[in-house]
Formats: structure tokens, C-alpha cells, sequence
């Protein structure tokens, strides 16, 4: 009988903010140290305790200043194996914001800059991972 193996496992969330047919995006900034400085990414981040959403909605407040209000919908997981030996699944919502005007966006040290994307701006950016960029173009379609 084989010896059941612990793993590590980190669980990440992310937000696909849509608003006029544009997904917000972060660039991130050198706070971590892992070679992620300078590529674009989500709103969100680790699952830390107590409801998931909750957490959630605090990194997205940490990370963009915005408040979740409108309806979030379950797009997509995806699990990740890191070099250090770290397993990562991944969650990914839908934000369709409803307000007619583009929210304000206010950044942590986490994150440099900011953008609006459109499907035909995604092409060219550097975009944190596969699992990222495929469903920010389908979430554009």
C-alpha cells in the first residue's frame, strides 16, 4: 500500500473586471521579488481564511480600491505547480460592472500601473500566466 504524500497547496483568486467591453488589468511592481515585476495581471490574490468571497473582496479593496457590489460569476479553476514545489489552484470570476462610469482605481505598492484592456490590446502584453490571458480573450469574445 502506498504512503499517502502532503502536498502544498496555495489557492488564488482572481476578478475579470469588464466594463464597455474592457477588462481591468494591473501591471505588478517588484514588491515580491519573483521575477513577476512588470507583467500584467488580475485584481485578487491568496485565499487566506474565513469565506473565500470575503477574502476576495478585501484583496480587490487592497489591490484597486473598488468594492465589490455588482454579481460575481464562477468563470474557470485552473492548478498550477511552482518551481519551489508549491501546488496553486486558481479561481477566476466574471465582474460585469454596471455603472455607467469607469470606477477609480486607486493601486497598492503591490502594482505600478493600471489599464483598460480591449481584446485587441491583450495580443501584445506580457500577462502573468496562460490561464490569465486565455480567459481575459474569453471573457472578450
Amino acid at each position: 500500500m502506498k504512503k499517502f504524500k502532503h502536498k502544498l497547496l496555495a489557492v488564488m483568486q482572481h476578478v475579470v473586471f469588464v466594463h464597455r467591453e474592457q477588462v481591468l488589468l494591473l501591471r505588478y511592481s517588484n514588491y515580491q521579488g519573483k521575477g513577476v515585476e512588470g507583467l500584467w495581471g488580475l485584481p485578487g490574490g491568496h485565499y487566506i481564511a474565513s469565506d473565500p468571497v470575503t477574502d476576495l473582496r478585501r484583496e480587490v479593496r487592497e489591490e484597486t480600491g473598488l468594492e465589490i457590489e455588482d454579481e460575481l460569476e464562477l468563470l474557470r479553476t485552473y492548478v498550477v505547480m511552482f518551481p519551489d514545489g508549491v501546488e496553486k489552484f486558481g479561481v477566476f470570476y466574471l465582474c460585469r460592472l454596471s455603472s455607467t462610469y469607469r470606477p477609480v482605481i486607486t493601486l497598492s505598492h503591490e502594482h505600478t500601473e493600471y489599464m483598460w484592456a480591449a481584446r485587441d490590446d491583450i495580443g501584445g502584453l506580457k500577462i502573468i500566466g496562460p490561464y490569465h490571458r486565455q480567459v481575459i480573450l474569453d471573457v472578450l469574445k
